[in-house]
């Protein structure tokens, strides 16, 4: 076996038996190794004497059968794992060393080593003096289809790698060209024109022409319905030479720009399927390297706006609390603490109900008492959360403080006719919301709520079983920088929740209200109609508002220009280092 296999192996078992070590002592049974490393009983009892000989523990068999197994460790835990990070950066092993940050290490070790993590995973100039910025991630990449994806950081990784038509300017409020340098509309609206430009290229190399835009256009159409809706208005695509586009719509639509500048609707090239894998598009960085635990992005030297500054942009998976301790370093041989950065995150965290299961939460009554148990400030305090910012609607903009009163809960459980049932609860597996739920459970049983937690990954919310099982789900939305072309999106995108668990009366009543939103020309008129929707919402308590999360992100102090774009992720592009 590989020295990196070993290595993985034998720091796995280690961080899985520490909570039960005993002055360097643990004893387990083989089973557990047996379903840690997916081998047999043999292969176990072989990778244990293959440790002793390296001198790193000492292995007693468990006599007698059913009997547990006694491990002594050699050495302390934290004393490997600090060694090994020093190892790591002297002889320059960045994925080993990812590998061992993505076991479940306490948080204060990976913070007293962050000096080495810096230095290994921060900013480095190759022998060919290349920009390299090294960065954490907490959790697996899901997919990165266009076509398809509805997870914040995929879609901004999509936004890297793919460009679109026009662009959404958020300092202007307007649209502006990007890939069409002119693009008209007809008197009736129902036939747009874009003269593309020239000399566009892909990342392979061919030339961007108008059959792209068609087979882009197509490929939405047939896809999944995540992003159908935004061309279901287009009946027919016209390619009137190379450069030159015609939609013609079966309907006004003013929002059809807003539309455009979707990155969902970043434009692929006709001549190759498209593999998530090896990503082709003509974006400012181009896919050099995806695996299941990390991902290069390189910059794409023959983009045809401004060149980005950094050369390479590699994520690492790792523990969500290694993620925590450093997200963006640089080595510049000095022994410099990070600054952090606080952004209020453009989305809000919220409570769903599932309307389409028989359950209890279907009653008004229970939702309302649900409404008044969500208290924002009594979970801020509790859980020592000084800076939590209370939502009641999509943006901070139009939120304002709701008024809970506990004493409600008990007569509205009991004219909801809810007599203790088991209730089943879906929270995403991060500390936060792991958090956030256990307090809510703790709340819900002083008033004889029987809740079931169920913690689901990134992963699993695609998948359609939440909904069949779940009754109640913690989630979260998170804008672009476009709020009101997220807003319909929201409703319209068929993966996100509200579309899968509003009751379809309330759906119906939403889609008409969204149809004027479109028509209205005004921003002012149509965050009215944003408003009447949100008021909607809450009236019936089809989810309960939790709050807007601020997100904290480290920077070494050299790392120049930092910007946020849409779903308050970092500008790639502009980085910088001094």
């Amino acid at each position: 076996m590989e020295v990196s296999t070993m290595d993985e192996r034998y720091f796995s078992m280690r961080a899985t038996f520490f909570e039960r070590e005993q002055d360097q002592e643990c004893y387990f049974k083989l089973k557990e190794l047996e379903a840690l490393w997916f081998c047999s009983a043999k292969n176990v009892k072989r990778i244990l004497h293959h440790f002793e000989e390296s001198g790193k523990v000492t292995y007693i068999p468990g006599k007698g059968r059913g009997n547990p197994s006694k491990l002594v460790f050699l050495s302390p835990f934290q004393q490997e794992v600090e060694h090994f990070i020093k190892e790591s950066v002297e002889n320059d092993r960045l994925d080993q060393a990812a590998q061992l940050l993505r076991l479940p290490i306490p948080k204060s070790w990976i913070a007293k080593a962050s000096s080495e993590i810096r230095e290994m995973f921060g900013f480095q100039q190759g022998m060919a003096a290349k920009d390299i910025l090294h960065s954490f991630i907490s959790r697996e990449i899901t997919t990165l289809d266009p076509t398809y994806t509805s997870v914040t950081f995929e879609s901004h990784l999509v936004e890297q790698l793919g460009d679109t038509l026009v662009k959404y300017d958020p300092k202007e409020d307007k649209i502006i060209p990007h890939i069409a340098h002119h693009y008209e509309v007809d008197e009736a609206g129902l036939k747009w024109i874009f003269y593309l430009r020239k000399g566009v290229l892909f990342h392979h190399q061919e030339t961007l022409t108008s059959r792209d835009v068609e087979t882009t256009i197509e490929r939405l159409k047939q896809g999944p319905s995540a992003y159908t809706w935004l061309v279901k208005e287009i009946i027919k695509v016209e390619c009137a030479g190379d450069y030159e586009v015609h939609l013609h719509l079966s309907k006004p639509n003013p929002f059809l720009l807003r539309y455009l500048s979707c990155a969902n609707f970043c434009v692929l090239p006709a001549s190759t399927p498209f593999n998530e894998n090896e990503w082709i598009g003509s974006g400012p960085f181009s896919m050099k390297e995806r695996s299941r635990n990390k991902l290069v992005l390189e910059a794409f030297d023959g983009y045809f706006k401004e060149r980005p500054l950094l050369d390479e942009i590699h994520f690492y998976k790792v523990s969500q609390d290694a993620a925590e301790v450093v997200n963006y370093t640089v080595d510049n041989g000095e022994s410099v603490e990070p600054s952090s950065t606080y952004e209020i995150e453009t989305g809000f965290r919220f409570l769903a109900f599932n309307f389409h299961r028989q359950s209890t939460v279907k009653n008004a009554s229970f939702r309302k008492a649900i409404y008044h148990l969500l208290d924002m400030k009594k979970m801020a305090r509790d859980l020592q959360w000084p800076d939590l910012i209370e939502a009641s609607s999509f943006t901070k903009e139009r939120s304002f403080h709701q008024k809970k009163d506990p004493s409600e809960i008990p007569n509205l459980l009991k004219a909801s006719g809810y007599a203790g049932e088991e209730l089943h609860l879906y929270h995403l597996n991060y500390a936060n919301s792991i958090a956030s739920s256990r307090w809510f459970d703790a709340e819900a049983k002083k008033y004889g709520i029987n809740l079931t937690m169920h913690p689901f990954s990134i992963e699993d919310f695609y998948k359609r079983e939440i909904d069949q099982h779940s009754d109640m789900i913690f989630m979260g939305e998170v804008s672009t920088l476009d709020t009101h072309l997220s807003f319909l999106g929201a409703f319209y995108n068929e993966t996100l929740l509200f579309r899968r668990l509003f009751p379809a009366e309330n759906l119906r009543w939403i889609d008409e209200k969204l149809e004027q939103f479109k028509q209205t020309p005004t921003n002012e008129k149509r965050e009215g109609i944003m408003k009447e929707i949100e008021a909607h919402i809450r009236a019936h308590n089809l989810l309960i508002f939790q709050h807007h999360p601020i997100k904290t992100r480290t920077f070494h102090p050299m790392i120049k220009d930092v910007e946020f774009q849409s779903y308050s992720q970092l500008d790639f592009k502009k980085l910088w280092i001094k």
